[in-house]
C-alpha cells in the first residue's frame, strides 16, 4: 500500500469544516510559520538576513502578527534589524548623488532602487510552499475514496484554488472528478443566492430568511478566496 503524504489527513479532516480547505490550511500553516519564527528563531542570523533582505514582511503578514497576538519582543527585535538595514542602505553614497546626478533629478530613483527588497516576504514564500503542497495532494489523490468523499461533503474549493488544482491534475480522469465534485457546490450556492435575492423583493418580504442568509458572504470567499491568502496583489 502506498504511503500517503501527511497533509492528506489534514485535508480529509478539514474539508468538512466549511470554506475552501486550501485557504484554511494555508492560513494555519503560515500562522505556525510566523509563530515559530517569532518565538524560536527570532535571534538566528538566517531570520535576520531574510528580514533585512525582504525589507520586512508584506502588509498582510505584518498585520497578521498583530492580529494573532505575536510576541512584541520578537517584532521589536526583527524590526530593529530592518531599520538598521534601511539606515545603512540610505546612508551609502550613490553615483546619482553627484552634482550631475542631482541636476538630472535621479538621486531619488537611485535610492529607491537600492531600497527595493532582494527577496520576497518570507511568510509569502511559506504560503506558496504550503499552497503548492495542498494543491498537489488534492490533484494526485482526488480519486482516493476517503479524499473524494471529504471533498463531496465540503463547501468546495474557492475559484482560485479550484483552477490551480485543475491545472495540477495529472490526467483528465482526475480533472473530471474534480469538476464533478465542484459543480454541485456552485449550483447549491447559486440557488441560495437566488433565494436570498427573492426575499428582498417586496412580494416576499413576509418570508423568513433561513440558511441562505449568509450565502452572500460565502459567495465572496468562494469567488475570490480568503483575504489573507490572496490579498491585494500589487507592486510599488
Amino acid at each position: 500500500m502506498a504511503v500517503l503524504p501527511l497533509n492528506y489527513y489534514d485535508l480529509t479532516e478539514t474539508f468538512p469544516a466549511g470554506g475552501c480547505v486550501v485557504c484554511s490550511l494555508v492560513e494555519r500553516d503560515v500562522h505556525r510559520f510566523l509563530d515559530s519564527h517569532l518565538y524560536e528563531y527570532v535571534n538566528t542570523p538566517e531570520t535576520h538576513a531574510k528580514m533585512r533582505g525582504s525589507r520586512g514582511l508584506c502588509a498582510t503578514h505584518s498585520a497578521n502578527l498583530v492580529e494573532f497576538g505575536a510576541s512584541v519582543l520578537g517584532i521589536t527585535i526583527l524590526h530593529a534589524a530592518i531599520m538598521d538595514e534601511l539606515l545603512k542602505t540610505a546612508g551609502e553614497p550613490t553615483r546619482a548623488s553627484s552634482a550631475f546626478g542631482r541636476l538630472r533629478g535621479s538621486s531619488g530613483s537611485s535610492l529607491a532602487n537600492k531600497l527595493e527588497p532582494d527577496s520576497p516576504c518570507m511568510a509569502c514564500a511559506a504560503l506558496e510552499r504550503a499552497e503548492a503542497q495542498h494543491i498537489g495532494t488534492i490533484a494526485e489523490y482526488i480519486n482516493d475514496d476517503r479524499l473524494r468523499e471529504a471533498y463531496a461533503a465540503s463547501a468546495g474549493l474557492c475559484l482560485p484554488h479550484f483552477k490551480q488544482v485543475l491545472r495540477a491534475a495529472p490526467d483528465s480522469t482526475r480533472a473530471d472528478t474534480l469538476t464533478q465534485l465542484q459543480l454541485p457546490k456552485w449550483k447549491a450556492l447559486k440557488a441560495e443566492l437566488d433565494m436570498l435575492s427573492d426575499k428582498y423583493d417586496a412580494n416576499h418580504n413576509d418570508e423568513a430568511v433561513g440558511a441562505e442568509a449568509d450565502s452572500w458572504r460565502r459567495a465572496l470567499e468562494l469567488v475570490s478566496g480568503k483575504r489573507d491568502v490572496f490579498g491585494v496583489r500589487r507592486s510599488t
